[in-house]
């Protein structure tokens, strides 16, 4: 009689579908934006980092979080209102300088539409308790904490000495919120760790 062959580790079942959803999202977006598609790269990259030492280990309730995300991503879509209207109005961006080309189009299609869809399915996600849930919430939060930052690093990088580029004014409120969301998770996961001392974090 032959033995059913071990069920793989919930951990590797998570990676495997994050994985798949991450691949498929790239997917949709080169489709629809390009190369432009990878811009999310790092943010995935350094997203799985944050999962990884965070939520992955320790779940964490989710509605103890959901609130501030939500206002992170409100945030996140105000500051992108700014970007399309510096845009419009001939000011520099962001992506000035750098490999990839932005157009109105682009703008409209990879900031303002597919990126909000993208976190806001993320917070579903998140209510779900789903592994990539939790997953594209970091990613997220690495953008705000650690990509958005960059809006007041560019003008230095694009020279012509220090100037106004699209998002610059508006970008701490996203960058801030990312950090206090942050905060909160790192706050909920020590909680249950806490309430669950034998939860070592283990792979």
């Amino acid at each position: 009689m032959v033995s059913p062959e071990p069920a793989p580790s919930p951990r590797i079942t998570s990676i495997l579908f994050i994985a798949l959803f991450v691949g498929s999202w790239l997917f949709l977006e080169f489709l629809l934006v390009g190369v432009l598609a990878v811009a999310l790269v790092p943010l995935f990259v350094g997203g799985f980092f944050l999962w990884w030492f965070t939520t992955r280990r320790t779940p964490i309730d989710p509605h103890r979080v959901i609130i501030p995300y939500l206002l992170t991503v409100i945030a996140f879509i105000a500051h992108v209102a700014e970007e399309y209207v510096a845009y419009i109005r001939g000011y520099h961006h962001i992506l000035e300088g750098s490999p990839f080309t932005l157009t109105l189009e682009l703008l409209l299609l990879f900031a303002a539409t597919l990126a909000p869809i993208l976190w806001l399915f993320s917070a579903i996600m998140l209510l779900k308790r789903w592994p990539a849930g939790y997953f594209a919430v970091s990613a997220f939060l690495f953008g705000m904490m650690f990509i958005e930052p960059s809006h007041y690093i560019a003008p230095f990088i694009q020279g012509g000495g220090p100037h106004y580029v699209g998002g610059l004014w508006t970008a701490v409120a996203p960058i801030g919120m990312g950090w206090y969301t942050f905060l909160r998770i790192r706050r909920e996961v020590k909680r249950a760790r806490e309430r669950s001392p034998f939860d070592t974090g283990s792979t």
